[in-house]
């Protein structure tokens, strides 16, 4: 029997999508924090987990991302609609997703979504942030994935943060790594704009952290200026808040939950 054909399983649908260099454990704090009366699917993004690195990659743009989350979704609850989560670069592919999926979205929780493409050419936020793509391009196009993850790790999480890493979590990032430039590609190249993401009327929560680069809290400034149907809320922990801070973060996401079943 197929998925769309089987009885539904108990919970109302929540799929989580995790931030670049994470997988779907990072929100495991989440689940366990959830009241009763959700289906929490926490997906791996291509290339991170379990999931498989894009076939074409030279070619790999944000809607494939969407496209197949979209996939999984049918595959796991068919045609019900749901409720979605994301972080970061989950955060911007759950954007695409809405807006090429909007009837399926009973809401939608965004955690700094990286959109680059929204912001203007001329600002310098997104030029910070195609300097880091560059760097991380060029490194790995060198063979030195290190040297490509720390550019990465370090913007996020501070100087230095890298070289304090164990080696075995180091090698895993490195590993990652590769992922992370498709990440850039696919966002750079995005084509749509912020006009386009006004026909996104679903409920929507926004997190931002004041403490974040300002790339991301401009794309998160110009979001809440942007979708027709969006409530705004700041908290601490700097852009990995989600992981590093989720008793400020998670109950933002349960009271917005519990909200839009009310």
């Amino acid at each position: 029997m197929s998925p769309q054909n089987s009885p539904p399983e108990p919970g109302v649908p929540l799929l989580l999508l995790h931030s670049s260099m994470s997988s779907k454990a990072q929100w495991s704090r989440l689940e366990q924090a959830l009241p009763a009366g959700y289906r929490v699917i926490a997906l791996d993004l291509y290339g991170y987990g379990d999931a498989p690195f894009p076939d074409d990659p030279e070619h790999f743009s944000l809607e494939q991302e969407a496209v197949r989350i979209g996939q999984l979704a049918e595959q796991l609850i068919g045609a019900q609609p749901f409720h979605l989560i994301g972080h970061s670069y989950g955060a911007a592919t759950a954007l695409r997703y809405a807006y090429d999926n909007p009837d399926r979205l009973l809401s939608i929780g965004l955690f700094e979504p990286v959109a680059f493409h929204l912001l203007p050419e001329q600002d310098a936020a997104i030029k910070q942030m195609q300097s880091v793509g560059a760097a991380v391009t060029m490194a790995l196009a060198a063979g030195d994935a290190a040297t490509a993850t720390r550019h990465f790790i370090d913007f996020w999480s501070g100087s230095g943060t890298y070289a304090r890493m164990d080696r075995d979590r180091q090698l895993l990032m490195d590993r990652y790594i590769h992922k992370v430039a498709l990440d850039f590609q696919a966002l750079f190249n995005e084509p749509l704009s912020a006009a386009d993401y006004q026909r996104i009327d679903t409920p929507t929560c926004l997190l931002w952290s004041p403490q974040s680069p300002p790339p991301t809290r401009r794309v998160a400034a110009l979001l809440g200026e942007t979708l027709p149907w969006i409530e705004s809320h700041s908290v601490p922990g700097g852009h990995l808040a989600p992981l590093t801070n989720p008793d400020q973060v998670n109950p933002h996401w349960i009271r917005f939950l519990r909200q839009q079943e009310a």
